[in-house]
């Protein structure tokens, strides 16, 4: 008989951004080996079901659909905290929807997929059924001595991010989840170390990235072997949402550096954010204008065969559990140029791209530029390099890969699991449940 998953996901799409596409990836890849029924947000449903017109949703696969539908608002600033409270919204609501699900089921497990933060528990722990927390992350802080690379409201959103950490550390419903749950998986060391401290008893907090590419998404972004191009400036790619946080000051600090050592690289970023006019006052106060694109997107359709025409992805972030377009891109064979700090840094090494140590914005951007002009003298090195990561992307982050690591952790908990301790088993039948 197969196994029976019960998934949050308020975020999946297959048509959707990171997080979306992120938490469709999951779901329908652990729907070739499970049983799966996704509780997701109502906003979903139209592309849930064109994905289903188009024979798209594996026949382990079924949703019930929760939330109101509202418009986010333009600022992107002010739509992300309007996401945070959709958010806290579907997670206070869950637990009814899920207890009447597993009275129709019989679940065998639940797992929390999306959001993947850690700062709202889930409550499916309370359904007596072995609990799975994550792939969760957002342990990340921002580190405090570069804060001089960021505009003045996104050092006010890390300071308000540092503050919400700090309590969320002392929220009793969230050290109840960590403490209930059989695993909490995470993508990266720091965050399992900042949330070891939150669990108790049998519960394992164990490696596991929290993104995976789908063959068909491997196929898009292939491309062919890297060959020495000498004779052609560098180019350069960075993109997702633009916020501080993604250290693009740092590289645009870099690019002005090289420069004045005689190396010219272009730089485009595709993507838009709170820190856009920011950015583009930085470029043009360096004399960049000439070398850098901000916030244009690539056409419909054009991203993945665009990013085999870049030789390096330089995005330094300083606050990333994972970095979905530096994946990307090194899938593409872009060299990598990350700091040395948090999920990049678990993925990005000697042998497939660069990490810049974490000191000081200025000391962070000569670093990145010794980087560049060493790469733009030696082209077979970054030929080399470009390979690397795409081969080393396709080795780590596949879905057989994914799925073969999930279906042991399953396994292994339900053969753990004879009996749960009393307070594990949630009060379900007071609750009234929602139809």
């Amino acid at each position: 008989m197969s196994v029976k998953l019960l998934l949050s996901a308020i975020a999946c799409d297959p048509f959707g951004g990171s997080e979306s596409i992120y938490g469709w990836n999951i779901v329908s890849t652990l729907a070739t080996e499970f049983d799966c029924h996704v509780i997701t947000h109502t906003s979903n449903r139209k592309s849930l079901e064109t994905a289903q017109a188009r024979g798209m949703i594996p026949q382990g696969l079924a949703f019930r659909y929760h939330g109101k539908l509202a418009p986010y608002h333009e600022n992107r600033l002010v739509a992300r905290l309007q996401s945070w409270t959709r958010y806290q919204t579907f997670s206070r609501e869950l637990l009814p929807l899920a207890i009447q699900w597993h009275k129709e089921v019989n679940f065998d497990v639940a797992q929390h997929l999306t959001y993947t933060t850690w700062r709202v528990a889930s409550p499916l722990w309370r359904l007596g059924i072995p609990f799975i927390w994550g792939p969760i992350s957002g342990t990340e802080l921002f580190p405090r001595q570069c804060y001089s690379s960021l505009s003045l409201h996104s050092k006010l959103f890390e300071l308000l991010r540092a503050a919400q950490s700090a309590l969320a550390r002392r929220n009793p419903d969230i050290r109840e989840c960590a403490r209930h749950a059989s695993a909490i998986l995470v993508p990266h060391q720091q965050a399992k170390s900042y949330l070891s401290e939150f669990v108790k008893g049998s519960t394992t907090v164990d490696l596991c990235h929290n993104f995976i590419f789908p063959d068909a998404r491997l196929k898009d972004l292939e491309q062919p072997v890297r060959s020495p191009q000498p004779k052609l400036p560098l180019t350069a790619f960075a993109a997702g949402n633009l916020e501080g946080r993604k250290g693009v000051a740092i590289s645009l600090h870099a690019l002005a550096m090289a420069r004045d050592r005689g190396v010219k690289i272009s730089y485009r970023v595709t993507s838009s954010g709170p820190e856009l006019n920011h950015l583009k006052k930085l470029a043009k106060k360096l004399a960049l204008s000439d070398q850098v694109i901000l916030g244009e997107q690539f056409p419909p359709g054009e991203y993945a065969r665009a990013l085999g025409k870049f030789d390096l992805c330089l995005l330094p972030s300083l606050r990333d559990g994972a970095g979905l377009s530096i994946m990307e891109a090194m899938l593409a064979g872009c060299v990598p140029i990350v700091a040395d700090w948090c999920g990049p840094a678990e993925y990005v090494n000697s042998e497939n791209g660069f990490k810049v140590e974490v000191t000081d914005p200025m000391t962070m951007a000569r670093a990145i530029s010794d980087i560049l002009c060493n790469l733009d003298s030696d082209r077979a090195r970054l030929c080399r390099l470009g390979n690397a990561a795409a081969a080393s992307m396709r080795a780590g982050y596949n879905e057989t890969q994914f799925r073969d690591f999930l279906s042991k952790t399953i396994t292994k908990i339900i053969a753990s699991t004879t009996e749960l301790p009393a307070d594990t088993v949630a009060p379900l039948f007071p609750i009234s449940p929602k139809t």
